[in-house]
C-alpha cells in the first residue's frame, strides 16, 4: 500500500484527477452548502450538488425562489475551496483574506456597492445580524484586531481551545461588510490543514448551537470548543471512509477546561456605541 499522504495533498490530487464522489467533491459540495446556507442561501443541498457538477442548476419541481447571487456565491465558495488548497502553507495575513472575499463576492451585486468594500475591510459599523446585542469591532479598529488574528493562527497548534479563540477572535472582529462567516470558517478550516490535522466543517444543522457557541465564548468556551470537536468527529468518519489508511494525520481532541480561568474578551470591540456609532451601523 502506498505511504499515506497530507489530507491537502490528498483533496488536490482527487481534484486533478477529477474524481467523481471522493472526499475532494465531497468536503466541496458539504463545505459550500453548509457555510452558505447558515448566511441564508436559498440553494439546497441537490442543486449545490448540480452546480459543482455541472456548474447548471436543473428543474425544480417546487417553486422556490432562487436569488442570482445565491447561485454565484455558491459557485465562487467552490473556487475559494480550490484556491485555499493552493496556499493552505502560507500564512494567514491581510491580502490572504481580502482576496477571498473579493473572490466570494465577485460578480455579486455587493460588488458594485462601494459601502460594501468588496476585497476590502468594512468601512461603515455592523453588527452580527444572527447573534442579536454583540457589537464587532468598529472600522477604524480593524486592522489592529486583524493582526491579532492573524497573530493567534501564526502560533496556532492542534490545541481545541486554540482554535475555537482564534475562529471566535475573527468572527468577533466582523472585519467585513459581508461574508464574514463564510470567510472564518474557510481560514479555519485553511488552517487546520496546515497543521496536518482534522478540519471542522460546521453543518447548518447545528446552527443554534453555533451561534450560541460564539455568543457564549467568552465566558463559557466549552460549548464552542466542543462544537468544533464534535463537527472535526463528523469529518474524520468522511476520511476514513472516503480515503481509509490514506491519509496521514494528528488529532488532539482532548482539552484542559480547567485551564481557562479567566473571561476571554476580544480587546477591540465596545461594549456599547455611542449614538452615531448605531446611526452609521449595518447587519451583516
Amino acid at each position: 500500500m502506498p505511504e499515506p499522504v497530507r489530507l491537502v495533498t490528498w483533496l488536490q490530487r482527487e481534484r486533478e484527477q477529477r474524481v467523481d464522489g471522493g472526499l475532494y467533491a465531497t468536503t466541496q459540495i458539504l463545505f459550500s452548502y453548509n457555510s452558505n446556507h447558515m448566511e441564508g442561501s436559498t440553494l439546497s443541498p441537490e442543486q449545490t450538488a448540480q452546480l459543482f457538477d455541472t456548474g447548471a442548476l436543473l428543474p425544480s419541481d417546487a417553486n422556490n425562489e432562487i436569488k442570482a447571487d445565491d447561485v454565484i456565491e455558491t459557485t465562487n465558495h467552490f473556487r475559494v475551496f480550490d484556491w485555499m488548497l493552493d496556499h493552505v502553507d502560507e500564512p494567514v495575513n491581510r491580502d490572504m483574506i481580502c482576496t477571498m472575499h473579493a473572490m466570494l463576492k465577485r460578480g455579486t451585486r455587493q460588488e458594485l456597492d462601494p459601502d460594501r468594500n468588496v476585497g476590502g475591510y468594512k468601512i461603515l459599523p455592523n453588527v452580527i445580524s444572527q447573534l442579536v446585542g454583540i457589537h464587532t469591532a468598529l472600522p477604524e479598529d480593524v486592522p489592529a484586531a486583524m493582526e491579532h488574528v492573524f497573530h493567534l493562527y501564526a502560533s496556532l497548534m492542534d490545541d481545541p481551545y486554540a482554535i475555537a479563540r482564534a475562529h471566535w477572535m475573527f468572527e468577533s472582529t466582523h472585519p467585513f461588510s459581508d461574508g464574514n462567516g463564510r470567510i472564518g470558517r474557510l481560514v479555519m478550516f485553511k488552517e487546520l490543514l496546515r497543521l496536518d490535522t482534522i478540519p471542522a466543517l460546521i453543518l447548518d444543522q447545528h446552527h443554534n448551537l453555533y451561534t450560541r457557541a460564539l455568543t457564549s465564548f467568552p465566558d463559557e468556551p466549552g460549548y464552542l470548543v466542543d462544537l468544533l470537536l464534535s463537527e472535526r468527529d463528523h469529518y474524520q468518519q468522511l476520511v476514513r471512509q472516503l480515503a481509509p489508511e490514506r491519509i496521514s494525520y494528528t488529532y488532539n481532541d482532548q482539552w484542559d477546561r480547567s485551564s481557562v480561568t479567566s473571561s476571554v474578551r476580544n480587546p477591540y470591540v465596545k461594549d456599547r456605541w455611542d449614538e452615531e456609532e448605531l446611526r452609521r451601523g449595518t447587519r451583516s
